[in-house]
């Protein structure tokens, strides 16, 4: 056989390594931001691809020679050359993967197990080779394919990884936004205790109503206030977190009972409900129910049980208001007392609360 060395399989060879060795370093360092079965799909798809890029290098290298023969391949020796590439290739991704904030080191250490890589694959590429007596050039045109196919390939896998990383990274921005969005909208209009709505959020309901109202017509709708008396040293004497779990067992409960309407916490120690009127509830028996609701004993967590004792003020529409503002403050007068104490065990010094019998 004649031997001749050609340049242009040889730079041909040379494009195929640059262009594998970037893809190493390109999707290594991005193989860090994907997770779980993603970050492993990326993995074994770059390996496969660069992988089988060193072995098209390889070959391709072979016709810088001009070797004047038919290149046959060994299938045994073939497929073991292309795995060793493969495997060699995945560890490269890891190893620039997993150390991204040693960027020198990985790369360096990504070059020498890419250089690995070239030799290994050479010589086991030679190695499956079957030189006939008699044979021809291999066409030029095969190398130049081989070549633009397996760059192509490699370019596809990296940026395509890419294109994946950056939607990722703006539907993971996204949902941040949202969940950021949502954080800001429930402390702006959420109780943090109860999760019942606040001032704020029962205002815009109730003026929603009024409007509503004013183009239907005058429908009719009640408002009842209940207030807790001498919360400061409930808290005091039951501490913040057990006070905390007591309200939202008793405001689940009223909320349980009274499911199609608002209620909300108007303040730390108010509790309001807007009462629609309907077929067997208006609003002498919304007050009835909602003062046996509050005046049913409530279970700590400890195991004691408590009664409380509350003020009761209401409002109905449009009798008392047609504003906002007129509702509110007509509600919150307090008409009158719920679980009061006898006179004889009460104090001034001493919560209107009583453990129940």
């Amino acid at each position: 056989m004649a031997a001749v060395f050609d340049i242009s399989p040889a730079l041909a060879s040379t494009c195929i390594a640059g262009v594998a060795s970037w893809c190493v370093l390109d999707l290594g360092s991005r193989l860090a931001f994907f997770n779980g079965l993603r970050r492993r799909l990326w993995l074994v798809a770059g390996a496969a691809a660069i992988g089988t890029g060193w072995v098209a290098m390889s070959v391709v290298g072979l016709g810088a020679f001009g070797f004047a023969v038919s290149l046959a391949s060994n299938a045994l020796t073939a497929t073991l050359a292309e795995l060793a590439a493969v495997s060699l290739t995945a560890i490269a991704l890891m190893l620039v993967g997993r150390h991204l904030q040693l960027a020198g080191l990985a790369k360096i250490g990504a070059a020498l197990l890419a250089a690995a890589a070239i030799g290994t694959m050479q010589y086991t590429a030679m190695s499956a080779l079957q030189i006939p007596v008699e044979g021809t050039l291999v066409p030029p045109a095969a190398d130049l394919s081989l070549t633009v196919l397996s760059i192509a390939m490699m370019l596809s896998m990296s940026f395509a990884s890419r294109f994946d990383l950056r939607t990722t990274e703006r539907r993971e921005a996204m949902a941040s936004e949202l969940a950021e969005a949502d954080r800001v909208h429930r402390l702006a209009y959420f109780d943090s205790v109860t999760g019942l709505p606040n001032r704020s959020l029962f205002t815009e309901k109730l003026l929603k109503q009024l409007v509503d109202a004013d183009s239907r017509g005058t429908v009719p709708f009640s408002l009842v206030y209940a207030e807790l008396r001498d919360y400061r040293p409930l808290v005091q004497r039951l501490g913040d977190h057990q006070m905390n779990r007591v309200l939202l067992a008793l405001t689940d409960r009223i909320a349980n009972e009274f499911r199609g309407d608002s209620l909300a916490r108007l303040s730390h120690d108010g509790l309001i409900l807007m009462v629609q009127d309907r077929e067997g509830r208006d609003l002498t028996t919304a007050v009835s129910t909602l003062c046996a609701q509050l005046s049913t004993p409530v279970t700590s967590d400890s195991g004691d049980v408590f009664r409380f004792a509350w003020g009761i003020g209401h409002s109905r529409f449009p009798d008392d208001g047609q504003s906002t503002q007129s509702l509110i403050r007509a509600a919150t007068t307090i008409q009158r007392q719920i679980g009061m104490e006898p006179p004889s065990s009460a104090s001034s010094t001493k919560p209107r609360l009583a453990l129940a019998s």
